[in-house]
């Protein structure tokens, strides 16, 4: 995050921070612990320095998409949590956006095909895994390409994580993505199980999740559930609204998602100026 950031915002990395990072991307067995967010971010990070004129980096990127791609890319099209261990068929929609994000940045700045076809065959996939309301999915089976849990349905999926992928997608001709987009946002202005708004305009906050009733204090329930799915090769669909509730959180990083989505964007207007906003 401190190299896209600082990419982007025009700002020079404190040297601790510069030496670290560097530590970091020159020792490639250190690598073997990296989740999706890690090597996603940092091979952003590294495209936008390289970017911004900063060559130093981008020595680093052709290895690092090499480790993506050997060990966080799936046969199904979708991507891997980790890269190695049980834990690694298990991943989230985040895993599939900053994994996907991450290949679109590099691909189109090396010129590297296989780099863009891995993030099209992944959106194209999750956009057939969107549910009818426009859900985004939160567990997968990255083996198989299977939902394993629908639950919880996080708004920042909705109106943050998704919108900056599909965002790309429809970059490169993506078919479908802004369709996908527009009724992945409007999940969040109240087309959605509940019939709810997930804004708080008032408090300029907005509300984290539609989660299954008697899940919000205890993960045991989703974990036994996505393991049982996997185990049996179960695919997961939605339940019954009445079965569902809000929980009724907000996190910073949610609130900075949908302005990394929508900052330099005008052409949505329809969502970016609705009423739900309450003007702001």
């Amino acid at each position: 995050m401190a190299l896209w950031s600082a990419a982007e915002l025009g700002f020079e990395m404190p040297e601790p921070v510069k030496c670290e990072l560097t530590a970091i991307l020159a020792d490639e067995s250190r690598w073997k612990s990296f989740r999706a967010q890690d090597i996603g971010m940092l091979l952003t990070g590294v495209v936008a320095q390289a970017r911004a004129g900063e060559s130093e980096w981008w020595r680093y990127a052709r290895p690092l998409f090499r480790f993506l791609k050997e060990r966080f890319h799936s046969e199904s099209g979708l991507f891997f949590d980790a890269p190695f261990g049980f834990r690694r068929r298990f991943s989230s929609f985040a895993t599939q956006t900053y994994l996907s994000i991450a290949c679109y940045q590099y691909g189109e700045f090396a010129g590297d095909a296989s780099a863009l076809v891995m993030a099209d065959t992944c959106v194209r996939n999750l956009i057939a895994l969107q549910g009818p309301q426009g859900e985004w999915p939160w567990f997968f089976d990255a083996m198989s390409g299977r939902v394993l849990d629908f639950y919880e349905v996080y708004s920042v999926h909705q109106y943050g994580m998704a919108p900056a992928l599909l965002e790309w997608a429809e970059r490169f001709g993506q078919k479908g993505s802004r369709d996908a987009l527009v009724k992945g946002f409007n999940w969040v202005l109240g087309q959605n199980q509940l019939g709810r708004a997930m804004l708080v305009p008032e408090l300029s906050l907005t509300l984290r999740s539609q989660v299954r009733k008697g899940e919000l204090t205890t993960k045991a329930p989703r974990v036994l559930r996505a393991v049982k799915n996997a185990w049996l090769g179960n695919g997961q669909r939605l339940i019954d609204g009445t079965d569902v509730e809000v929980r009724l959180e907000c996190r910073s990083y949610e609130l900075g998602w949908i302005l990394w989505s929508f900052g330099r964007r005008t052409d949505l207007p329809g969502l970016t100026n609705n009423c739900a906003f309450g003007g702001a």
